[in-house]
């Protein structure tokens, strides 16, 4: 029995039972991979697939959407440019009237429709033979061929999916994708792996030659940058001030309050003489909410600071980004996760 095989007889007993596998349907593939992307699968991902593909049922739902309610559906997963990437897509292919697309490299030409994602839709839902190349099949494939190239470098992911179409299953090419995606979760782990279960273990060379724990080969430059973000929670009886990002930086899109950034960790004092030059208001001398947030490469301190507005804002010049929302309004809007915990600590969500 070849590799190919192997690996599909494998997967037949073995496979995670997910929604997004009870259909071929491009659509709902397309929301499970856009989702998938830097994420991994669990009950939490698929949760919000599920609230999703509820909400938005069709590719035609999704393109009538506006972007703050496909955001705020997305609310949570992170990397936001996924949903907005996702809802141009929608709105592309029903706006021009196009037939979703049945090729790998018309797939491709879409923004946030890498090669990995086009090959997973092509393959699953049109039988397309073209190799799904994402890090479990890296590492999977960098094992088994005993690959000491770079696995972060573009170069060797080309290599892969010139080497993995001699050994793919030309019939079932979405079943075999699927099989080594799985193969990669469930046996061929980065840590631990339980190679003496694997299918294609008589004929790994990582097993063979012991180097499993050498491979593969990942060299990541790491980065992390420190930001201190100072929110001012502006209020009075009835409405909320946010603005909305539209910045090329993260959260583009979400809502957020009044900010006040900086390179260094400030003291009340001197927040507070920045918010009264940068906005000409006075905010409450202590902080009433604070948490450091991670994100890829970056790490941020957010501080929150309260301030009942006593006065008319809306004519604040410094102000005229702004909008007021009424607070049973709020939970309407999409915001990034740090805020989301902020309002909950003020029931206000």
């Amino acid at each position: 029995m070849n590799f190919s095989k192997k690996i599909i007889t494998w997967y037949k007993r073995n496979h995670r039972k997910l929604p997004w596998r009870e259909t071929k349907k491009p659509y709902y593939i397309l929301v499970s991979e856009f989702m998938l992307q830097q994420t991994k699968v669990s009950k939490r991902t698929i949760k919000y697939y599920l609230n999703f593909i509820k909400k938005f049922s069709s590719l035609e739902k999704l393109a009538q959407a506006e972007e703050k309610d496909v955001l705020k559906k997305w609310e949570g997963l992170g990397y936001y440019s996924r949903a907005k990437y996702l809802h141009s897509f929608a709105k592309k292919l029903i706006n021009d009237k196009k037939y979703f697309p049945k090729k790998y490299q018309e797939l491709i030409k879409y923004k946030g429709i890498g090669p990995y994602t086009g090959a997973a839709i092509a393959s699953i839902c049109f039988n397309e033979v073209v190799p799904a190349i994402d890090g479990n099949a890296c590492r999977v494939f960098s094992r088994y061929f005993g690959v000491y190239d770079d696995i972060t470098c573009t170069t060797t992911k080309n290599m892969f999916q010139t080497t993995v179409l001699k050994v793919m299953d030309f019939k079932y090419p979405g079943i075999f994708n699927q099989a080594i995606m799985d193969l990669g979760s469930i046996l061929c782990t980065p840590k631990n792996p339980k190679c003496l279960l694997c299918p294609v273990k008589n004929s790994c060379f990582s097993i063979r030659n012991g180097t499993v724990g050498k491979l593969p080969v990942k060299k990541i430059k790491k980065f992390t940058k420190h930001r201190f973000f100072y929110y001012i929670f502006l209020y009075n009886h009835k409405n909320v001030c946010i603005n909305k990002r539209l910045t090329e930086d993260i959260w583009k899109g979400l809502y957020d309050f009044p900010l006040i950034e900086s390179n260094k960790n400030l003291s009340i004092h001197e927040i507070i003489n920045k918010i009264w030059k940068k906005f000409r208001i006075i905010v409450s001398n202590s902080f009433v909410y604070q948490i450091e947030h991670k994100l890829t490469h970056q790490i941020l301190s957010i501080r929150f600071l309260n301030c009942k507005i006593l006065q008319d804002l809306r004519k604040n010049i410094f102000l005229k980004n702004f909008f007021f929302v009424p607070y049973n309004k709020i939970g309407e809007y999409p915001f990034p996760r740090p805020i989301i915990l902020f309002l909950k600590h003020e029931k206000m969500i």
